[in-house]
């Protein structure tokens, strides 16, 4: 839960990393952004190196990246925002729709359609009307238009993110 009281999906695993002679630090690492189905993840540990989300691989940033490749084609001759290929659905590969409209997506009363900007079954996101900011809880604006300052969801400190939080080193 975060300091709102909602569930945010966060767990906390202990690890242990596996030597790797060729591995940045002399460590395998594991990927820090994954993909289960149309959920994307990321991964963020105590002395984790830096990671660049342009290429996937660790040492360096993307703001250090010399690579260009894009996601959606693959080609090495343009990055996505530039891509003209049109986008293709995660579930069943049309172009035609995206996922969230995808008719192969199975519904079912188990699981009704969730919005996770008002936290409201009954519809998406893509849908909803509410205005609610994650960072504040306020029903006046949305994240984007926020000026409270982002806080950490470890410590809760506006010091600095939760990937950097110095409490997160003593539960490791």
């Amino acid at each position: 839960m975060d300091s709102l009281g909602f569930w945010n999906g966060r767990r906390g695993f202990q690890a242990l990393l596996r030597e790797d002679p060729k591995g940045l630090g002399g460590y395998l690492h594991p990927p820090a952004m994954f993909s289960l189905g149309a959920d994307r993840g990321t991964l963020f540990y105590a002395r984790q190196p830096p990671f660049c989300r342009r290429c996937m691989a660790y040492g360096h940033t993307v703001a250090s990246c010399s690579t260009r490749k894009c996601r959606f084609c693959g080609s090495g001759e343009h990055e996505a925002r530039d891509c003209d290929e049109p986008k293709a659905c995660h579930g069943c590969g049309s172009s035609a729709h995206l996922w969230r409209d995808c008719p192969a997506r199975h519904r079912s009363y188990a699981s009704p359609p969730f919005c996770r900007r008002c936290m409201a079954y009954g519809h998406i996101l893509a849908s909803c009307s509410t205005k609610k900011c994650r960072i504040c809880g306020s029903v006046e604006h949305e994240a984007r238009d926020c000026d409270e300052p982002k806080a950490c969801h470890g410590c809760g400190s506006s010091a600095h993110l939760w990937r950097e939080c110095p409490a997160l080193e003593s539960t490791f």
